[in-house]
């Protein structure tokens, strides 16, 4: 009875840790579309009208974020090992009857749905000769990338057994704010209604992530009233925000 007991209790411990695939997910995200973000404003500068010292923050914004790729990959190659290390445990566990099923899905094998979306709409015919509209759905995608995700290398731990609530990027948050009110009076009307269409897009393949993600502890928050909220204080209107269900 109690080895039973103390199995279902350490079950309920690894609940609470963050296992390779979130990680991998997050390192997908930060790679395809935070950075892939960061760099387009830094490449079109002049087009989103952005100043020099907003382009230096930038520059800032893209070394932290490729800190914490660093900080997630050392995290997904430990929770890599520590599976490894339990493995013979894992065995002896399933033979006896007593491991519940994995929830988690192969890592990497699968990119996650803002990814593909990013992917599919930057690759729509037309657009592939032009690298301005590339751009502008690559800001779509930042933005509301830094209203879902979450710094799970900011959170007093290195551990991949992470059972701190990580924060919001709410630095990056500022930072979009600055460069979008910059984007608004440098754009014409098509521009910023082709900025607020592809931004509907993004929140849509993010609230269908969320819906997937509810497994476990993952990297993601995604906060469609806050999404909403920076739009309006920017200037863009009303935006047709996907909720997750």
């Amino acid at each position: 009875m109690t080895s039973t007991l103390s199995v279902r209790a350490s079950r309920r411990g690894t609940r609470k840790f963050l296992e390779p695939s979130a990680i991998a997910e997050a390192i997908a995200i930060e790679q395809h579309i935070v950075l892939r973000g960061y760099q387009a404003l830094t490449h079109y500068s002049s087009t989103f009208g952005l100043t020099e010292h907003l382009v230096r923050e930038i520059d800032d914004a893209t070394r932290r974020h490729q800190a914490i790729v660093a900080q997630l990959q050392r995290m997904h190659a430990d929770a890599l090992a520590a599976e490894t290390i339990s493995s013979a445990h894992q065995e002896a566990l399933a033979a006896l009857g007593l491991l519940e099923p994995s929830q988690g899905e192969a890592v990497g094998a699968t990119p996650p749905r803002p990814v593909q979306v990013c992917h599919i709409i930057q690759s729509y015919p037309g657009r592939q000769g032009d690298p301005e509209s590339r751009a502008i759905v690559s800001l779509a995608f930042l933005l509301v990338a830094v209203h879902a995700l979450t710094d799970p290398t900011n959170c007093g731990t290195a551990s991949p057994a992470l059972n701190l609530v990580p924060p919001p990027l709410h630095r990056d948050r500022a930072l979009l704010d600055k460069v979008l009110k910059h984007v608004v009076a440098a754009f014409d009307a098509s521009s910023i209604s082709e900025l607020t269409g592809f931004i509907a897009e993004a929140s849509g393949s993010f609230a269908g992530w969320s819906t997937e993600t509810q497994r476990g502890l993952s990297v993601l928050r995604y906060n469609p009233h806050a999404l909403r909220t920076a739009c309006r204080s920017v200037g863009l209107g009303e935006i047709d925000v996907r909720i997750a269900v």
